[in-house]
């Protein structure tokens, strides 16, 4: 009921101001918050203008609660409110950062799809390449501590192709659900991925929510690696309607408790920023920001990979290295 009160303190002050702009500025979140009928009086009186009369029942109607409602320190209503304000800026770069990211990611695996293939050629030759060095070595015996050395460039040779090809597979495979989905859904499932990840985002809940946000957070990512465009739908909207409120502005009444949470949240703040400014830095989002024909790009890379691929194929025909044995 607090806030109703304070609606009306505004509004009385406001016809003392004789400033009609306030009036109706309230008027909209006075009906919404109360189903008093006293105040439903009020409200009709202030829109049909009838000034006198409803300042009379306002001053009544504050007088009646006075009496009920229990005092709060004003102090948690400007801390409620400061905190609010920084989980919105904490929100605003946090889907900054993850909008940046998501770019990275979309550029890799279209990367990974359209040079994979050639790059995993390349890290399969420098397998085959490090396997005949080895060999040789093995058939001269020509045992020492450059063996060792032999041998772990092989080894390292092995898990590079390894890896890569395992990544390159699942970077195919999310490529190839992005392209099964219609490019509205595509747009869809971002857009919805986005909204719900602001409302469950472990960076922003409750203290008390952090292991409830992160398996959301998880089951988001889970559904949007997928294209799992149900999930997500139901996910936001267990969010929206059907789940109790994560924010910590919307949980914490506490003083103190408020107070540590916006420290928390300007702390989180000045190293998001910071984060945001190292990635503006990187190699990589310096190519993705600022390449402007793509096309050109993958083109000139997979002639590059091609040359790599003779060279090291010229290279193992000259160590007379068999792949076959």
């Amino acid at each position: 009921m607090s806030k109703p009160i304070k609606r009306l303190e505004i509004i009385k002050n406001a016809i003392e101001l004789e400033d009609d702009d306030i009036i109706a500025s309230q008027l909209p979140h006075l009906k919404n918050e109360t189903d008093d009928p006293v105040i439903d009086d009020i409200v009709l009186a202030l829109e049909e203008k009838r000034y006198g009369e409803a300042v009379a029942a306002i001053m009544a109607w504050l007088q009646s609660q006075r009496a009920m409602v229990h005092w709060q320190d004003p102090r948690i209503a400007a801390c409620k409110l400061e905190l609010k304000a920084l989980e919105e800026h904490l929100r605003d770069l946090i889907d900054k950062r993850n909008a940046r990211i998501a770019r990275l990611d979309e550029f890799n695996d279209l990367y990974m799809t359209r040079l994979g293939p050639l790059m995993t050629e390349v890290l399969r030759l420098r397998k085959v390449l490090a396997e005949a060095s080895l060999r040789k070595r093995e058939a001269e015996m020509n045992l020492d501590d450059d063996d060792i050395v032999a041998r772990r460039a092989r080894d390292e040779a092995r898990e590079q192709y390894e890896t890569y090809r395992e990544q390159q597979q699942k970077a195919q495979n999310r490529r190839d659900r992005q392209e099964n989905m219609s490019e509205s859904d595509r747009h869809e499932l971002k857009r919805l991925w986005r909204q719900a990840s602001k409302l469950c985002h472990p960076d922003l809940v409750d203290d008390a929510l952090k292991a409830e946000a992160n398996d959301m957070m998880a089951q988001l990512n889970q559904a949007r690696q997928r294209g799992d465009l149900t999930t997500i739908r139901s996910l936001l909207a267990r969010l929206q309607h059907g789940h109790q409120p994560m924010l910590a502005s919307d949980r914490l009444n506490d003083l103190s408790l408020l107070q540590r949470k916006v420290a928390s949240i300007q702390q989180q703040i000045a190293s998001l920023n910071t984060e945001m400014l190292t990635l503006a830095k990187e190699k990589s989002w310096l190519l993705v920001s600022t390449l402007t024909n793509p096309e050109a790009y993958f083109r000139q890379q997979e002639k590059a990979l091609s040359n790599t691929i003779a060279t090291l194929q010229k290279q193992i025909l000259e160590s007379g290295f068999d792949e076959v044995a």
